[in-house]
């Protein structure tokens, strides 16, 4: 955290700062310990192809409920760059009376399935899933944008549904899905009685134009109408060689 505070301009005994253009920045600490239940088993194989999955930062997003005001808040991966007004998300979010809003991944360019996460060879078992093949075909929303109504979140009990999920798979060897705080983000909505709805909504894909992080063949005039610009993938833009430098730099500059 003091690492983080120094980086951002805010001073050690601070816990927020206001940037040159407006922008309030507030620290929170979570105790590692109680982000623990929700980490989830990832192989060496993955960490090598993917990267730091397993840090505890992508796990803490499960208990924002416990640290923030339980209103709407809008998850933002770092390698993030907003270009529109994220109200629009929160209104949506209202609209529908659900739990958490995800941005859709359309079929197609840029599609992802669940069967990426879940292998036709698990043998692991999970309660209230019969037909796996069903929940492979579903769409793999990528959990680096979402909306999220954090008393809806804790009133339904949604971290404990996710801590459940974990349990399980770190119990069977961590074979119950590839990756690491995304599938049981996924799989706690996705999972329920049949006579329940669900309790999910799906914005416009505008609003997390990803894989830009390892994506090269994207466009740049098509790039710069959309929403939300997501490097996800190893080639950051504020690295040597990063892709699409040119649409990040600008914002960095700002800010």
């Amino acid at each position: 955290l003091e690492g983080f505070k120094e980086r951002f301009g805010v001073r050690p005994e601070c816990h927020a700062t206001v940037t040159a253009t407006g922008v309030l920045i507030r620290t929170h600490a979570i105790d590692p310990k109680m982000v623990q239940p929700a980490v989830a088993k990832i192989t060496k194989e993955v960490l090598k192809i993917r990267g730091q999955l397993d840090s505890i930062e992508n796990y803490a997003r499960f208990y924002m409920h416990l640290i923030m005001d339980r209103t709407v808040a809008i998850y933002l991966d770092a390698d993030t760059i907003v270009q529109a007004d994220l109200a629009q998300l929160r209104k949506e979010l209202i609209k529908s009376g659900k739990t958490i809003g995800f941005v859709n991944r359309p079929k197609g360019h840029g599609f992802v399935g669940m069967d990426r996460f879940i292998s036709t060879k698990n043998t692991c078992k999970l309660p209230g899933v019969t037909k796996w093949s069903s929940l492979r075909k579903m769409t793999a929303y990528n959990a680096g944008v979402y909306a999220v109504d954090l008393k809806r979140w804790a009133d339904k009990g949604v971290a404990k549904r996710v801590e459940d999920l974990v349990a399980r798979h770190n119990q069977c060897g961590g074979k119950l899905w590839t990756g690491g705080s995304q599938p049981p983000l996924l799989l706690a909505f996705f999972v329920h009685p049949e006579q329940q709805e669900q309790d999910y909504t799906v914005f416009d894909p505008s609003w997390n134009s990803a894989d830009l992080g390892w994506r090269d063949n994207m466009q740049e005039k098509t790039l710069r109408t959309q929403y939300i610009l997501h490097w996800n993938g190893g080639s950051k833009p504020w690295q040597e060689g990063g892709l699409y430098g040119e649409l990040w730099r600008p914002h960095r500059e700002a800010f």
